[in-house]
């Protein structure tokens, strides 16, 4: 017993040194150090406890990512540890009141060696709020310029409707839903899926990766018909004539005179004028110049649209009328030719009795004041004379023949007019 009490200060003693030199060579041999991983994703348990209620629950602040987990263990533990390694939890149970849920950090393997865990964030900071759904319209634009020449007709969706569901405040913000598709340089029909973009009421689009919201779809087929473009002429059809007295100018003004029209290929390159025809275009029993407004899209053929998008199809058009004058020309015989011939007889012009005829031409003052009367020259065709004398063949006499005169466009005769034509057999 003396043997195991003798000397027990200096067997304390030992024994503290063995502790300390093995504590010394272990961690020489596997100190403890610690490691720093970033951007760790935190796993929502039990978010059914909400949704069952009937109620969504969004992320706040990217809080469900931790900015960086330090784990402190042996060397040898730490050499063995990755990033997916660190399994970190926040479980809706334990929803506080403040609507944050504590995270929870662990490792899926040597757990009992892992002295401690630093995060930069230990909780999950939720919105909790009603879950709403609604349908909206889809609508489809376009962004860029196609090649010149070309102009964008057609825009259809194979969808017509959206549905959203998510957070009751998100959902009530969405007044719009829309795709765009980038036409810039293209000179054929486009067919591709667009992605599906939710717009408050003041137009700015809304961050759907953040807000919790579900849509039945996310991606739309869009189908933008391309059409190629040219510049024609409008021509106005009119109808009626003015009051006894007056007649049309020809001159009709038009705003605009010519309109770019649209289609594909084969429909546009067989229009090269637009003809139109409208009841407003009636100048009957008018004394002065009508002035209306025409609507030029009844005149597209089909397949044929306007081609600039600002253009509303109206025109505005002006029909000139002006008064009728008359003017009385003495015309000489000599001016005045036989039109065709019959064998065995020799017919003309006979002057014997006079040696000019008057005839009264009617006109617009500017059509009748550049006749000149040198210029009037008059045929009296042989089977008009027979026609109007009742002939079936030609036979010697003296004949009334009636005159066509030949005129400038604008100018009318009055009253017909006739001469003494001689018919004599040949000796």
């Amino acid at each position: 017993m003396k043997k195991l009490t003798a000397n027990w200060g200096l067997k304390l003693a030992s024994l503290i040194f063995a502790v300390i030199v093995w504590f010394l060579v272990t961690n020489i041999n596997d100190p403890i150090t610690s490691v720093r991983y970033t951007n760790i994703p935190v796993t929502i348990k039990n978010g059914n406890l909400i949704t069952d209620k009937g109620q969504v629950y969004t992320i706040l602040d990217g809080s469900d990512t931790i900015s960086s987990v330090t784990i402190y263990a042996p060397r040898a533990v730490i050499d063995s540890l990755s990033p997916s390694n660190i399994v970190a939890t926040a479980d809706i149970q334990n929803l506080s009141s403040l609507n944050t849920v504590k995270i929870d950090v662990t490792t899926n393997k040597y757990v009992d060696k892992i002295q401690n865990y630093s995060l930069s964030s230990d909780v999950v900071k939720l919105n909790v709020e009603r879950k709403a759904s609604k349908s909206l319209a889809l609508s489809a634009s376009t962004s860029g310029t196609v090649a010149d020449g070309y102009v964008i007709g057609d825009v259809t969706t194979e969808q017509n409707m959206v549905r959203i569901s998510g957070p009751e405040s998100f959902v009530n913000s969405v007044v719009k839903a829309s795709v765009d598709v980038d036409v810039t340089g293209f000179t054929s029909n486009i067919g591709t899926d667009a992605d599906i973009v939710l717009y408050d009421a003041e137009g700015n689009a809304l961050d759907i990766a953040q807000s919790g919201v579900s849509m039945n779809i996310r991606t739309v087929r869009v189908n933008i018909q391309i059409l190629e473009t040219k510049y024609v002429p409008v021509r106005y059809i009119v109808k009626g004539e003015p009051a006894t007295g007056y007649a049309l100018t020809g001159q009709i003004d038009s705003t605009p005179e010519q309109v770019l029209v649209a289609g594909r290929g084969s429909a546009i390159s067989s229009i090269n004028e637009l003809i139109v025809e409208d009841d407003s275009l009636d100048v009957a029993g008018l004394t002065a110049n009508l002035t209306t407004s025409v609507d030029l899209s009844s005149a597209l053929p089909s397949g044929i649209s306007f081609g600039d998008s600002d253009f509303n199809g109206t025109a505005s058009v002006v029909v000139y009328i002006g008064p009728v004058v008359e003017k009385t020309f003495d015309i000489s015989t000599d001016k005045i030719s036989i039109d065709g011939s019959v064998d065995g007889f020799d017919v003309y012009i006979d002057d014997s009795e006079y040696t000019q005829v008057s005839l009264t031409l009617q006109g617009l003052r500017s059509n009748i004041d550049a006749v000149k009367e040198s210029d009037i020259t008059g045929l009296v065709s042989i089977s008009d004379l027979m026609s109007a004398n009742d002939l079936t063949e030609l036979k010697a006499g003296t004949y009334d023949g009636y005159i066509t005169w030949k005129l400038p466009d604008g100018v009318y005769v009055k009253s017909a007019v006739s001469v003494y034509v001689t018919v004599k057999e040949k000796e």
